[in-house]
């Protein structure tokens, strides 16, 4: 930066930059649901984006969101929504949605602009601090189903205490030599890997190296 604020941590890492906003966690709560699994948002988000959505499912049953879609819309995001891949199925977890921007919290503490006004740091607005990314699905094979089949793929990650998962790259459609599948993930406790499904007739083995991210909070 050439003027400003800037923050630099011990292992001369830049903490708080007031030219660059960080990764900031702008809302968290729970979410649950039978077929449908909705978090709404305490206040709307403002970005114009899409907030990243961050998710930690419960343990227990695998648990397999699919159809991940946002509620509102740019400047005022309310919520999201997501559908199980097994019909009456249930879902359930944490979350904390997060953004580039930063929205006034604190009632005190530390607050920066940059030079258009926008709001680049709030004390009351934690880091969201990236643990682990990886793109190197390996494939596990398919599961015949009543329509069609689902294709599974893996990464070998044991999804600790106070890590979350982004749920965005999951949003999308898997690739597959047909009209396109959609994309579901789960967390697999049990043996330590991440599930990543698609629900198709057929499937490409190599899904492009979706990226795959999980982060914590910086208290």
């Amino acid at each position: 930066m050439s003027f400003g604020f800037q923050s630099i941590n011990d292992g001369a890492l830049v903490q708080i930059d007031a030219e660059a906003p960080r990764l900031c966690m702008l809302t968290k709560g729970s979410y649950s649901g039978t077929t449908n699994a909705s978090g709404v948002f305490s206040r709307a988000i403002t970005s114009q984006d899409p907030p990243l959505v961050f998710v930690h499912p419960d343990p227990g049953v695998i648990q397999v969101p699919i159809s991940v879609w946002f509620t509102g819309g740019p400047g005022n995001w309310t919520g999201f929504t997501m559908r199980a891949s097994n019909v009456n199925a249930t879902l359930s977890g944490q979350y904390f949605a997060a953004a580039w921007a930063s929205m006034g919290t604190a009632a005190y503490g530390l607050r920066l602009w940059d030079q258009n006004a926008a709001l680049v740091y709030d004390s009351g607005a934690p880091a969201v601090v990236v643990t682990f990314a990886a793109g190197n699905w390996t494939y596990l094979g398919d599961e015949v189903l009543t329509v069609g089949r689902r294709y599974i793929w893996t990464i070998g990650k044991l999804l600790g205490a106070g890590e979350y998962i982004s749920l965005n790259p999951f949003a999308m459609n898997c690739h597959n030599a047909s009209t396109g599948g959609g994309c579901a993930l789960a967390v697999d406790y049990a043996n330590s890997r991440i599930l990543m499904y698609s629900l198709a007739t057929n499937a490409w083995t190599d899904q492009g190296h979706r990226p795959f991210l999980c982060a914590k909070l910086l208290a």
